[in-house]
């Protein structure tokens, strides 16, 4: 029955998610609001020969699951603001801003916002739903403005070792210049040095419409999150006489590359792959009659750390190229880049030190005999790193020969995105432990725990109870008499610290509480981590009581070191990997830490009030799934056979397909209706190809006949399996795959 209606549901519904190297699952950050373009003065000749200086306000939240790192330079994981101001005229979008000093953010005011309310994390990590907002004013502090090319935007990196920041302006020279300090920088009476600086020239020009835009970097956030990490709106400049005043236009704010602005043109943008960032290339073809075209392309480097140094177009056989036209972002006209007809392509190459790098727009154009049609531009990378040398685009060319491309849309389903693997709460008093006489419950579900209030009760120790004779700073296991499933395996011993915590597979003995150590450490559940003393004399023990069905520690009046003061809680473990924590009366001391982590270098998700959360609950788990995938390696070339390759599939899977349609559905069609919720269908009306018992991975061959007639065909691709019990219906889709059939 299941397997039909799977066969049933693929013909009726008839990008894959990228992510950097250093992602940390969870991690999202959101631009709110953008907003306030303020003028802070000029310099340079009188107008309108100047430059003046400008800067904008945002507002950021954390719709994520985990706390976003918020630490203040010189520590280098912090939030990091680029900026530009473009200029729409005589249909091209260009950029008029210099290529912008990044605000790095210091502190996190952390309160409630449009992300919802606040968890009153702050200060070096933003809390979950929380907001902060950096005013024009802060966003125009010299001190925290540093040169854009310090920073990967791909993997959200900065190095404060010989930054601008450590050599400080003027620059301190050796050894204060690489030593890893703030140094300090002096700008005098520049109000325009390292804010948005635009030419006067560039503004208040007739038939101009302006925009102004915020890009936000953070370290080891994931391409499927950074939709909302681009923002822009309208604005408007006039000079006063004396001064200019700026103020938004009637153009509202909205996420993305800033050129999508740009009216009549197509956007589109292309990645390489996991080991860069992306451009977004906007194209506008104007007939200019005769015959004859103009096209108009802007390349947006959105974060691409390599840069690209040639930009290539191809063309028909046939096309004649004349009136080549480039710009850049200064007025050094020997470093443009060069254009030229080599072969089939219209080759834009980029002079010495002009690469394209992240937050900059170059603008490239031509004319030609040839009218436009589906293609796609490639971009060379202008630097050594990793990945591949080219980046494709999916865009118009002048031909009727289109170039050959795959293009992701979209996402699978399927998968389980890992939010957080650990959490805690640190008492740093001992008046501010707040669990005592409650409890706290962890339910295995699959991949997950799902905690929250408690629901077991606490059973006092009997005369039956085995002591573990624990010493001072002392550890031993036992034998659990079922197999009991934690997050990633099982376990059939757990090792006991008199000190308050327990781990499947040894943890120390340390009396030292911390997050830093707990995260670092091995998967353990903290139930009151301090300093306890069951040899002490007089105090209580730590006791164990064994059955086929439930498994309980218990620390029985044991001692704080050093004291008489008893603390009382018990875990209790279950065959089933539930996990129950009951505190009693507990005499706490400072630095207390309660919680749970994977370990292994887990992700700090932050201090968490768990007296406060634990009745909502909350999700932690033992790390991602990734949701089923559909790639194609090579290029459908006429005459080819692409390999396309479904990959991700849940082990169990029986059998799953391929569906290959001529249509896209557009907007993807929601599947919840079809008892797959969280999934999306890609295609509409396509032809079936099953796989059978697949493995984790299966590969459908499809030639492509080389008939020059197929050329400029796209082609939809997405793979579904049944894969019970991840949907209601037991079927799960891929991405969807667009291979447009074309020439090498």
């Amino acid at each position: 029955m299941k397997r039909l209606s799977l066969l049933m549901l693929v013909p009726a519904v008839a990008g894959s998610l990228l992510a950097q190297s250093n992602t940390v699952p969870g991690l999202d950050g959101r631009l709110e609001i953008l907003d306030n373009i303020t003028y802070w003065g000029r310099r340079g000749t009188a107008y309108p020969g100047g430059e003046v200086g400008l800067s904008m306000r945002n507002t950021m939240c954390n719709p994520g699951s985990v706390s976003i790192p918020w630490f203040a330079q010189m520590q280098e994981n912090h939030p990091k603001f680029g900026f530009m101001i473009t200029r729409l005229l005589n249909g091209r979008m260009e950029q008029i801003s210099d290529r912008s000093y990044c605000k790095h953010a210091f502190t996190s005011a952390s309160t409630s916002g449009a992300c919802g309310p606040c968890n009153g994390i702050g200060g070096n990590m933003m809390g979950v739903t929380c907001s902060d907002t950096y005013s024009a004013g802060n966003n125009a502090s010299r001190g925290n403005l540093g040169p854009a090319d310090e920073i990967d935007p791909w993997l959200g990196t900065w190095n404060h070792i010989g930054s601008y920041f450590d050599q400080g302006d003027p620059n301190v020279g050796a050894p204060g210049n690489l030593d890893g300090n703030q140094s300090p920088i002096n700008v005098g009476s520049d109000d325009v040095k390292n804010r948005v600086t635009v030419k006067e020239s560039d503004l208040q020009v007739p038939g101009a419409t302006y925009y102004y835009g915020i890009h936000l970097i953070h370290e080891g956030e994931a391409v499927a999150n950074r939709a909302d990490n681009l923002k822009s709106r309208g604005m408007t400049a006039t000079w006063t006489g004396s001064s200019w005043n700026v103020s938004n236009s009637g153009v509202g704010e909205v996420f993305g590359s800033i050129l999508q602005h740009w009216t009549g043109s197509s956007l589109n943008s292309g990645s390489n792959g996991t080991a860069d960032g992306r451009f977004f290339v906007a194209v506008k073809t104007t007939p200019l009659g005769g015959g004859q075209y103009h096209y108009e392309y802007a390349v947006h480097n959105v974060d691409n750390n390599r840069g690209g140094a040639t930009l290539r177009v191809p063309v028909d056989p046939a096309a004649v190229v004349t009136n080549y036209s480039f710009r850049d972002i200064d007025n050094n006209a020997l470093n443009n880049w060069v254009g030229a007809r080599q072969g089939n392509e219209v080759v834009f190459t980029a002079q010495a030190g002009n690469a394209l790098n992240w937050n900059t727009i170059y603008n490239f154009g031509f004319d030609c005999n040839i009218a436009p049609g589906a293609g796609a531009v490639f971009l060379d990378e202008a630097r050594i790193g990793p990945g591949a040398l080219q980046v494709t685009v999916v865009s118009e060319v002048p031909g009727g020969v289109p170039v050959a491309s795959v293009t992701s849309i979209g996402t699978g389903c399927g998968g389980v995105v890992c939010n957080d693997n650990s959490f805690y709460e640190v008492f740093a008093t001992a008046g501010a432990f707040d669990l005592a006489n409650s409890g706290l419950s962890m339910v295995l579900n699959g991949n997950t725990y799902q905690v929250g209030n408690g629901t077991g009760t606490y059973v006092a120790p009997t005369g039956s109870s085995t002591n573990l004779n624990l010493g001072d700073d002392s550890s031993t296991s036992i034998t659990l008499p079922f197999a009991m499933p934690i997050l990633g395996g099982t376990t059939t011993t757990l090792h006991v610290c008199s000190n308050g915590f327990i781990s499947p597979a040894g943890n120390g003995s340390s009396y030292q509480p911390s997050s830093a150590a707990m995260l670092s450490g091995s998967y353990c559940w903290y139930g009151a981590w301090m300093d306890l003393n069951p040899a002490a004399s007089g105090s209580g023990d730590v006791v164990v009581d064994s059955s086929p069905t439930m498994v309980r520690v218990t620390w029985d009046g044991v001692y704080r070191y050093g004291t008489s003061n008893p603390v009382t809680f018990q875990m209790q473990f279950f065959p089933n990997g539930n996990v129950n924590v009951i505190w009693q009366a507990v005499s706490a001391q400072n630095n207390t830490l309660v919680g749970w982590t994977i370990g292994g270098g887990a992700t700090n998700p932050g201090n968490r009030d768990i007296s406060a959360t634990r009745g909502a609950g909350w999700t932690v788990c033992g790390g991602g799934v990734p949701n089923l995938e559909l790639s194609s390696a090579t290029r459908p070339v006429l005459g080819t056979t692409v390999n396309l390759q479904t990959t991700n599939i849940p082990a169990g899977t029986a059998f799953g397909a391929v569906l290959l349609s001529l249509q896209q559905s557009i907007p993807p069609q929601d599947l919840t209706s079809f008892g797959m919720p969280g999934c999306f269908g890609y295609v509409v009306n396509g032809l079936t190809h099953l796989f059978v018992a697949p493995g984790t991975s299966s590969t459908q061959p499809f030639s492509i006949p080389n008939d020059p007639g197929l050329s400029g065909l796209q082609i939809i691709g997405q793979s579904f399996s049944y894969s019970p019990p991840l949907t209601p219906v037991g079927a799960i889709s891929s991405n969807g795959l667009i291979l447009l059939i074309g020439q090498v």
